[in-house]
């Protein structure tokens, strides 16, 4: 079923529901895929830490992809916290405010900023804020990247599964060095099929999944 399902993802323009079957029902039961509960971006990096232990199943425009089927079809977002019940690290409020003297029995250097002449507010200066770092690769946007990515998993279903299951391609092909040693010394083997455009082009997609795994 899932070799059937990884057919079709390759056969044609990848549906989220496809990819999802194709790729994390690959290693893991639905179960267990659909057993946690976290944001977009918490599902981003847990499906890129999954991306990291198999790049050839899992590509870089999958990443995205996958993180929005699993918030926007499955739901398997944070549920809402109940009234009554605060969640783990939730602040704990008071029932009734801490009743402080009225303002006009405080002294002047006690009295709240609202309550300060205006010539007598302190100037605080806004800090800048950092930068936050960019969860979408540029990759992902990139139409280029993801034609090559599924022309070279075609390519490696067509020309690798002649004489391997993609399980063992998958398994075995896990660092950059390891895959582009492979992959030259499988172009050899007679009958393999593997043309000089061909190994350009494997080339080119391991490299480019494989560049932040090692």
């Amino acid at each position: 079923m899932l070799a059937l399902a990884l057919t079709l993802w390759l056969a044609a323009p990848p549906s989220p529901r496809l990819a999802y079957e194709a790729k994390c029902l690959y290693c893991h039961s639905a179960e267990l895929a659909e057993s946690r509960r976290l944001t977009e971006p918490g599902w981003r990096q847990l499906i890129e830490k999954m991306r990291l232990k198999a790049p050839l199943l899992i590509s870089r425009s999958d990443v995205p992809r996958l993180a929005r089927f699993m918030t926007g079809t499955l739901k398997l977002t944070p549920r809402a916290a109940k009234a009554g019940k605060a969640e783990p690290g939730t602040p704990l409020t008071l029932d009734k405010p801490i009743e402080q003297p009225p303002h006009d029995k405080l002294p002047r250097d006690k009295l709240p900023p609202d309550k300060l002449p205006l010539d007598k507010l302190p100037v605080v200066e806004a800090p800048d804020e950092p930068a936050s770092p960019s969860l979408e690769p540029s990759e992902e946007s990139s139409e280029e990247q993801l034609a090559l990515e599924q022309e070279a998993a075609r390519l490696i279903q067509r020309r690798c599964s002649k004489c391997h299951t993609l399980g063992r391609v998958y398994g075995k092909l896990d660092t950059l060095e390891r895959s582009l040693t492979t992959l030259e010394r499988m172009r050899l083997k007679t009958g393999s099929g593997i043309t000089d455009r061909d190994l350009e082009l494997l080339q080119r997609y391991l490299r480019s999944q494989f560049s932040d795994a090692n």
